[in-house]
């Protein structure tokens, strides 16, 4: 029987089946100028390191039923890259169930080439041991150097120019928002992951849903708060993480069963944000006859107020009747944004000019005390003469590096970007009592983390409540500040400030 064995060991489909082809197609020549008829034909696509090769154990098991068979192979290594595989080829070659090996190159007999055939099969196993250590080394050197061998994690992307692995835009805002929610300790893995997939998540092919145990992993995953794992050994990465290590260790805390899960039918976008201002317990909510109620939750037993329920949509209003107090006027912003920015400009400029003519000052003081001390190594007996003049300028040239360094502004693009991200949060505290009225669950949820430490309610009415900064001060500044009242003089007890359409401290926070 005269047989073909084709191998590739690619995992790449489309040089498979290219390289596949080329080695059937050059056989067949052969065996039709050595006239023989081929009877099977063997192909397959996977490694010869390891034995198990389900293709190469049917053609040993036809061989050993079909004495005398011919083996065409376009080399010996398509055969066998280890000891095993190898010690099979080579038993049946030489008691001659395999009359012959026929490749490009040479025939091997029984009783010719067996030397050669045994160099070659220890070439071709060296080089799969060579090739596997060159592959750790390599993986060893990446990984030292921060990089991660192998595919990026769900949530980044594999930059093929720069070979690093990149965010991704669209499904790293998910993988965020998983571990957000599940450190709160309130949502198990298969609540996360529904709310998730509604949301629009999906698995690298774009169709399936995550499964349970695809989330387990990624949230063991130290790569997302920027940090490789291999081998039990942790290298810092040169990615840039998606999360805090402070939510990683979280979220690692809620897994391990210290901080479990509550068991959840339906996702409550205002647990957590809302409380009772009799008894300080949280509020909790309950779905009766397709309505959701929230309600307090009485912990200390000694409220009456946890018998008050309220629909969701109630609640709702109540929130939206607060953001309401950090409402802007949008024009009035956009106007105090473009005169902050035209006025930021123009003291940027201002600054720099003083600080070229300090250090022109600096420059000539500095001038004057090298040539005094020229003076003094020509003539030391003048020292003394001099001292007072160097101890003078010497003082002077300190004083203007002081006035340097305290009149040393931010750069323009740093004030820019901090006065794009105030009028940002302008724009954004305005439109959120719309935005949370009009959201679903989950947009509510991303605005309440954002804004809401707490609200307190009795008797279904606000009774106080604490926003976030910068949003709490918002909510505190009056709403009929014109125009001069929003964009104040420059402080001069500060460095060069950033003129938002908020005084500093508000802007910052501070």
């Amino acid at each position: 029987m005269n047989i073909l064995y084709c191998r590739k060991s690619s995992e790449a489909s489309d040089k498979q089946v290219a390289s596949i082809d080329s080695q059937k197609t050059n056989l067949l020549e052969l065996a039709k100028r050595d006239n023989l008829a081929v009877s099977k034909v063997f192909t397959e696509s996977m490694s010869a390191k390891e034995p198990g090769r389900p293709e190469f154990e049917k053609m040993i098991k036809l061989v050993e039923t079909k004495p005398g068979s011919v083996i065409l192979v376009w080399k010996l290594d398509r055969l066998a890259r280890n000891p095993v595989d190898e010690g099979k080829i080579k038993w049946l070659l030489q008691n001659k169930t395999i009359s012959k090996i026929i490749t490009p190159e040479r025939i091997y007999y029984p009783e010719d080439n067996a030397l050669i055939a045994s160099v070659e099969f220890g070439m071709a196993n060296q080089y799969i041991r060579d090739l596997s250590a060159n592959v750790k080394r390599g993986n060893k050197t990446k990984l030292e150097k921060g990089e991660l061998p192998g595919p990026a994690p769900l949530g980044y992307l594999d930059n093929p120019l720069t070979k690093q692995k990149t965010i991704d835009p669209i499904k790293s805002v998910f993988i965020k928002q998983a571990f957000e929610l599940y450190s709160t300790g309130g949502y198990s893995l298969k609540q996360v992951n529904n709310l998730l997939y509604e949301k629009g998540l999906r698995t690298k092919g774009g169709k399936n849903k995550l499964s349970r145990a695809n989330l387990h992993h990624l949230f063991q995953n130290p790569f997302y708060h920027g940090v490789i794992m291999r081998e039990g050994r942790l290298y810092p990465g040169a990615h840039q993480p998606l999360i805090s290590s402070q939510l990683f260790n979280e979220v690692r805390r809620v897994l391990s069963g210290k901080s479990r899960p509550r068991a959840q039918r339906h996702f409550f976008p205002l647990r957590g944000y809302v409380s009772c201002a009799l008894c300080s317990c949280s509020y909790t909510a309950t779905t009766k006859k397709s309505h959701v109620y929230y309600y307090c939750t009485n912990g200390k037993g000694i409220c009456c107020q946890h018998k008050k329920y309220m629909r969701d949509k109630k609640v709702d209003e109540l929130v939206a009747k607060v953001f309401n107090e950090i409402k802007f006027d949008e024009e009035a912003v956009e106007i105090a944004y473009l005169a902050a920015k035209e006025k930021t400009i123009k003291e940027a400029g201002s600054l720099h000019t003083q600080q070229d003519e300090l250090a022109k000052k600096l420059k000539t003081t500095e001038q004057q005390l090298r040539n005094l001390i020229q003076v003094i190594s020509t003539d030391p007996n003048l020292t003394n003469a001099l001292k007072p003049q160097i101890l003078s300028l010497e003082a002077e040239g300190k004083n203007i590096q002081g006035q340097i360094s305290n009149a040393k502004p931010q750069t323009l693009d740093e004030a820019l970007i901090t006065l794009e991200q105030t009028k940002k949060a302008f724009l954004q505290a305005s439109k959120a009592s719309f935005d949370y009225l009009n959201g679903d669950d989950f947009k509510k949820f991303e605005l309440l983390k954002i804004l809401l430490w707490n609200l307190k309610i009795e008797n279904q009415n606000v009774q106080c409540y604490q926003l976030k900064q910068p949003f709490q001060i918002m909510s505190e500044a009056p709403k009929n500040m014109d125009l001069n009242e929003w964009l104040p003089g420059k402080d001069s007890n500060l460095r060069w400030r950033i003129q938002s359409p908020l005084p500093y401290h508000l802007a910052t926070g501070q």
